[in-house]
């Protein structure tokens, strides 16, 4: 059975890097994988000028095609899109941000029928809105979805501060992390970590998976 993910987050939460280097994961493995950029939230990032380099690393992306509206992002979604879940393989969809960002699943086609679905939230506890565990409470229930049809799978726990980021702010943002996921009954799926951290860390820590993030995200600003 294929899989199916979904990656929401705040605003610079990372997710758009979790998806880009969870489909990473999915290449090399040798799986078929597509990446889809829904965020329509965020229109000043598109995964359209890294499409080709992720191509090349053997991910099939999904994105606006062509320059519509302000620099290189677009403001409309495409029949690809759309139709998305007719792509053969697993099937990783990148989505914006905030209430609004898991309404695009709305427009979706035929994602009542996926079996296997998974919906994460990436939390990085160094961002205002999820700062706190409190906070990050509140985060989880208000980034369900303006209908709050969305349910989450689970959360992936992504504190960073860019290039500044040190292994004890990872740690000390997991554990922040975990209190708040103990009180909401919701599992952490992974642990971000950037390549260059990744000699700090083993492929596990406290039994969470780690995934080592390349970033990518900085080539996608138009």
């Amino acid at each position: 059975m294929r899989v199916v993910e979904v990656y929401a987050g705040a605003y610079a939460s990372g997710k758009s890097e979790t998806s880009i280097n969870r489909a990473r994961q999915y290449a090399v493995m040798h799986k078929t994988v597509t990446l889809v950029d829904l965020d329509t939230v965020e229109p000043a990032y598109t995964l359209r000028p890294i499409a080709k380099e992720l191509k090349q690393a053997g991910i099939n992306v999904i994105t606006q095609p062509d320059n519509f509206g302000l620099g290189e992002a677009a403001s409309y979604v495409t029949s690809a899109q759309i139709n998305c879940l007719s792509e053969k393989g697993d099937i990783i969809i990148d989505v914006g941000y905030g209430a609004g960002g898991l309404d695009i699943l709305d427009i979706v086609n035929n994602i009542e029928k996926e079996q296997n679905i998974k919906i994460y939230l990436v939390v990085n506890t160094a961002k205002y809105e999820t700062s706190t565990i409190e906070n990050i409470i509140e985060y989880v229930d208000f980034a369900k979805g303006s209908k709050k049809q969305y349910t989450f799978s689970g959360v992936i726990s992504n504190t960073h501060f860019g290039d500044e980021t040190t292994k004890e702010d990872i740690i000390n943002g997991y554990y922040k992390l975990k209190e708040a996921c103990k009180q909401i009954e919701l599992p952490i799926r992974a642990i971000g970590v950037d390549e260059k951290l990744a000699g700090e860390f083993g492929m596990k820590y406290d039994g969470i998976e780690i995934w080592l993030y390349k970033r990518m995200m900085p080539k996608a600003f138009w």
